[in-house]
C-alpha cells in the first residue's frame, strides 16, 4: 500500500491531507481545528500525536508514505534575499517617515517573509520522526507554493479543461500565477513577480493592508470584516485616487506606478485610531473592495485572451473574496467558475498530496468530474459521546428516524441550533456539518446571533443554505455554489421572505445544498420548507468570534453551554437547555 500525505507549511493556516493509492482523497484538515488555535500561527501541520493517530486510522502498517510539502527547498534562501531587498528599500524611508502605520506595515512585511522561510524549512520533521519510529518508509517531495494552489483548484474541479489563476500574498517570488489545466495536466503560463515587499505587488498583501487601515488585524485573518463592512459604505474618491496612483495592471501583471510609494505613504494616514468609530472607515472598506474588484476584473479579462476556454478555476487566499467571486461571470469572459472549499493555504496540503500522486502517474492526475466532497475532516469521537450520554445528566433525546423533522420544528419556532454531523468540512466555511442554524425569516435573528452566540460586530452577515432545486427562484444569474464561495444578488420579490440572510447590498453568500452531497442537511432544509414554505436556513460556523470551528464534542459543548444557543444536535442526539 502507498499513501500520499500533503503538508501545508506556510506558518499559518497549516494543514495535513491524505490521498490513497487510487487517488482518492481520504482526509484533509487544518491544524487550527485540532489545536483549537485560530490560524495556528507558528504551529506545525504535523503534530506528533496527530500524525500517529492519522497513521493508525487511515494507513496500513508499514505502508509506503510519500510526504509532500507546499514549498520548495529554495524557499528560505529566496525569502532571506527578498528580506534584505526590503530592508535596503525602506532604510531611507523609515528615517523620514516614523508614523505608527508605516513602521507596522514595514515590520509586518519583514516578519512574514522571515517566518514563511522558517516554517517551510522545518515542516515534516515531526512526521518523519513518528513514521520512522513505527516502520513507515518515507519518500520526501516538495512542490512550488503556487503549483500546490493550482493542483488543489484544478484536480478537484469538475473541468477537463480550464484556465487557472492563483492570487495570494506571498509565493516563491510570485504574487499571481496563471496556468492552463487540460486532461489532468497543469501547464504554467505566466507568473507576476513581486519585489519582496508583501504590501507592494501582491493583491493578498494589498487586502491585508486595507484590513489594517480599517482598524482590523490581518494576522488574525480579519479580512472577512472588511468584506462584511464594505456594502455599508460609498466610494471615497480621494482614497480611490491614491489606490489608482499606486497600482496598475499591465497585461497579466500587477505593477506599482512610479507614484506608488508616495501614494502608499499618504494612505497610511488613513490608519484607523482606536477611538475612531466604524462609521469613519466604512467608506474606506467600500472603496478598497471596489478597487480590488476593478483590478481582478482587469487581470481576468486579460488572462482570458491567453486561453481558449471559458472555464476558470481560482485559488490562493484571495479566492476567499466571495463578494467579488459572484461577479466574475458577469464581468469577464469566463462562463463557469470553480473555487475549492479550501482555496487558501490550508488547501495546499491537499494540493501537495495530489501533486505527489500525479508525479507517480506521469505528472497526470485522473479526471474527477464528480463532486468532491468537502466533508474530509474528523468525526466526533464515539467514546466521548458515549461518556457524555452516560454521565452528563442533561436532557438528551435520541431521534434516529425523526431528527431532521424535530430540528426543523425547533428552527421554525425561533430556536438557535448547533448542528454537528458526520465529518467536518475542509476549509474555513461551515457547510452544514459544523454549523449554527436558525430561521432566516426573522429579521431580528441576525442581531440576536451576533450578540448572544457569536459575540461579534453587528454588520457581519450570515449565509443562506438553500435547496438546489429552489435556488434559481431566489437569486439573479444563479450559479451553483457548493462551498459557499460566492455571493449572488437576491431577487427583489424574495428579499422580504428571508431578511436575516440578505446583506446590505442585497446579496447572500449562499450554499447550494443537494441531496447527493449532504443527504441529512438536505433533509433538514426540506423539512423546514414543508413547515414554512421557505427552502432556506440561516447558516454560520459553529464557533465564537476569534476561535476556530469546533473540533471535538467537548468543543461543541463548550460553545453550547457558554453562549445563547438553544439546542445542540450531534448526529441523531438532540440536546436542549
Amino acid at each position: 500500500m502507498k499513501y500520499y500525505f500533503g503538508l501545508s507549511c506556510t506558518g499559518h493556516d497549516n494543514a495535513i491531507a491524505i490521498v490513497d493509492e487510487n487517488g482518492q482523497i481520504i482526509f484533509a484538515e487544518a491544524a487550527e481545528r485540532y489545536l483549537q488555535n485560530k490560524r495556528a500561527w507558528g504551529s506545525p501541520p504535523d503534530d506528533f500525536i496527530r500524525v500517529k493517530n492519522l497513521l493508525d486510522e487511515y494507513c496500513e502498517p508499514g505502508a509506503e508514505i510519500i510526504l509532500a510539502r507546499s514549498w520548495t527547498e529554495k524557499t528560505q534562501p529566496l525569502l532571506a534575499q527578498e528580506l534584505n531587498n526590503v530592508r535596503k528599500k525602506y532604510r531611507q524611508l523609515t528615517r523620514k517617515h516614523k508614523t505608527k502605520g508605516f513602521v507596522r506595515m514595514t515590520e509586518m512585511s519583514k516578519f512574514l517573509q522571515r517566518f514563511i522561510g522558517h516554517a517551510a524549512s522545518f515542516a515534516g520533521v515531526h512526521f518523519e520522526f513518528v513514521a520512522s519510529m513505527h516502520n513507515y518508509p518515507i519518500k520526501n517531495l516538495r512542490f512550488n507554493h503556487h503549483l500546490t494552489h493550482a493542483a488543489n483548484s484544478c484536480f478537484t474541479s469538475e473541468f477537463n479543461k480550464a484556465a487557472c489563476m492563483i492570487v495570494d500574498g506571498v509565493g516563491e517570488g510570485q504574487s499571481i500565477s496563471y496556468y492552463l489545466y487540460e486532461k489532468g495536466v497543469i501547464k504554467h503560463i505566466h507568473s507576476s513577480k513581486y519585489d519582496g515587499d508583501f504590501f507592494s505587488l501582491s493583491l493578498g498583501g494589498y487586502y491585508a493592508f486595507l484590513t489594517e487601515i480599517c482598524g482590523f488585524d490581518s494576522f488574525k485573518g480579519e479580512e472577512w470584516k472588511v468584506m462584511g463592512l464594505a456594502p455599508y459604505g460609498k466610494p471615497n474618491e480621494t482614497f480611490l485616487k491614491l489606490l489608482r496612483a499606486r497600482y496598475a495592471v499591465e497585461n497579466l501583471d500587477l505593477i506599482m506606478k512610479e507614484t506608488g510609494h508616495e501614494a502608499y505613504l499618504e494612505m497610511l494616514t488613513y490608519i484607523k485610531k482606536e477611538e475612531d468609530s466604524y462609521e469613519e472607515i466604512i467608506d474606506i472598506a467600500h472603496t478598497g473592495q471596489l478597487f480590488f474588484s476593478e483590478i481582478m476584473t482587469q487581470l481576468l479579462n486579460n488572462f482570458s485572451k491567453h486561453v481558449d476556454t471559458a472555464n476558470l478555476t481560482l485559488g490562493g487566499g484571495v479566492a476567499l473574496n466571495s463578494a467579488f467571486n459572484g461577479k466574475i461571470v458577469e464581468r469577464t469572459s469566463f462562463k463557469k467558475v470553480f473555487i475549492p472549499s479550501a482555496p487558501g493555504d490550508d488547501g495546499n496540503a491537499l494540493g501537495a498530496a495530489l501533486l505527489a500522486y500525479a508525479k507517480d502517474h506521469g505528472d497526470k492526475y485522473p479526471l474527477k468530474p464528480q463532486f468532491i466532497s468537502p466533508y474530509l475532516g474528523s468525526r466526533i469521537s464515539e467514546k466521548s459521546l458515549e461518556y457524555f450520554l452516560r454521565y452528563s445528566n442533561m436532557k438528551v433525546r435520541h431521534l434516529p428516524d425523526t431528527i431532521c423533522q424535530e430540528t426543523a420544528q425547533l428552527i421554525a419556532a425561533g430556536k438557535i441550533v448547533a448542528w454537528v454531523q458526520g465529518r467536518a468540512e475542509f476549509g474555513s466555511r461551515a457547510l452544514g456539518n459544523r454549523s449554527i442554524l436558525a430561521d432566516p425569516r426573522d429579521l431580528a435573528m441576525k442581531d440576536r446571533i451576533n450578540a448572544v452566540v457569536k459575540y461579534r460586530e453587528g454588520f457581519r452577515p450570515f449565509a443562506p443554505s438553500i435547496l438546489a432545486e429552489d435556488a434559481a427562484d431566489y437569486f439573479h444569474n444563479y450559479q451553483e455554489t457548493p462551498y459557499m464561495e460566492r455571493t449572488l444578488v437576491f431577487k427583489e420579490d424574495k428579499k422580504s421572505e428571508v431578511p436575516a440572510v440578505v446583506h446590505q447590498d442585497n446579496t447572500g453568500r449562499l450554499q447550494t445544498v443537494r441531496k447527493d452531497w449532504n443527504p441529512r442537511y438536505h433533509s433538514l432544509i426540506s423539512e423546514f420548507k414543508k413547515l414554512t414554505g421557505t427552502p432556506i436556513v440561516l447558516n454560520t460556523s459553529l464557533n465564537i468570534m476569534g476561535k476556530p470551528i469546533v473540533h471535538t464534542l467537548e468543543d461543541a459543548l463548550g460553545v453550547f453551554l457558554t453562549s445563547g444557543l438553544d439546542v445542540l444536535v450531534i448526529n441523531s442526539y438532540l440536546i436542549e437547555k
